[in-house]
């Protein structure tokens, strides 16, 4: 009777029984005792039915997810963007590679999200030291990707 209920909501007799059998199961873990079976038998119905409520809002948010990413696959626009700035941050980090030692490690700490201080404190040098070589390291990099700009501008058009 409880997977007749539960595939009232669900999609198939295989979903509705297996959770039918995860209700006896925690039922069974929980050791829970009813006066009467009627009692029980509201129990098991009751939560049969938040369980089918769960698994249709799981699945709604599957559904939402898929819907979502086919779109994103059909956009050629954003699949254009997607390259693009897969293409620009991995040149950016082709560049940062080839600044010298310091200023590399400056910049990837940077990246990381660490303020200047906080960059001067961990490599134990002076906050205006970080503040040179940041700059230094950041007239490289436009030098280096100077010609990223360019073809940026004409993809995108």
């Amino acid at each position: 009777m409880l997977v007749s209920y539960a595939n009232r909501f669900l999609t198939t007799v295989g979903e509705s029984e297996d959770l039918v059998q995860d209700v006896f199961i925690n039922l069974w873990e929980k050791e829970n005792t009813f006066p009467d079976e009627i009692s029980l038998k509201i129990y098991l119905y009751k939560v049969v039915r938040n369980k089918c409520y769960n698994v249709i809002k799981h699945n709604k948010v599957k559904n939402k997810y898929a819907e979502n990413t086919i779109r994103s696959l059909e956009d050629d626009n954003l699949f254009l963007k997607q390259i693009l700035e897969e293409e620009t941050v991995s040149q950016l980090h082709k560049a940062i590679e080839v600044l010298p030692n310091r200023k590399k490690e400056i910049i990837k700490l940077s990246l990381k999200g660490l303020k200047n201080s906080e960059i001067a404190e961990e490599l134990n040098i002076k906050l205006q030291t970080v503040k040179t070589l940041k700059s230094q390291a950041y007239k490289i990099l436009r030098d280096q990707l100077r010609g990223l700009d360019t073809i940026i501008y004409f993809l995108l058009t």
